[in-house]
């Protein structure tokens, strides 16, 4: 469910132009404190999208169908300009607050978003956080309602015959796999 949720966001903010039509952001990843942890992560080019899910309260539904309130934090990950004075001037000023562009294009983009297995989304939050040297974290918060129906299967089919559950397997690593039943 988090695998095809956290893809869903990525695609959806794939389609944000950036300069000469190229896509605005050059770096997706789930969130890992990347900023955090700057010189022992593995370099990556800005500006970037950090996706953190953050824990949940599930809730039974019946027939193994759960739900809960999923909070998603978005890591909006900018190059750091502190040209932003009022007397700097505009060119380089306009170049040190295009960070605030970038965040308001990702809020844009999420407006009305509702990926699989959840409805809309709801932005909550939002905590800017210019705590490092060189970049900008500016975190976007959401909350949305996600059903998780992974574990029912159906054991009847329309006809009144019993379906036999087909089984199911996990990937581990290449070539071992186990049996999800």
């Amino acid at each position: 469910m988090k695998k095809q949720l956290y893809l869903a966001i990525i695609d959806r903010l794939k389609n944000i132009p950036g300069a000469d039509d190229e896509p605005l952001f050059k770096h997706f990843d789930l969130w890992n404190q990347q900023v955090e942890f700057i010189e022992q992560e593995t370099p990556f080019q800005t500006p970037a999208v950090f996706v953190e899910f953050l824990p949940l309260q599930w809730r039974t539904l019946g027939n193994r169908v759960q739900d809960a309130d999923l909070t998603t934090r978005l890591h909006i990950v900018t190059e750091w300009h502190a040209l932003t004075a009022d007397y700097t001037p505009d060119e380089e000023q306009e170049l040190a607050l295009a960070y605030l562009d970038i965040v308001d294009s990702v809020v844009a983009a999420l407006q009305g978003f509702a990926a699989p297995n959840t409805n809309t989304w709801m932005r909550t939050q939002t905590i800017p956080n210019h705590n490092h040297e060189r970049f900008v974290d500016s975190v976007e918060e959401y909350i949305c309602k996600v059903t998780d129906n992974s574990a029912n299967t159906p054991m009847t089919g329309v006809d009144g015959n019993v379906i036999v559950p087909e089984k199911r397997y996990v990937t581990l690593a290449p070539d071992v796999t186990r049996d999800n039943d």
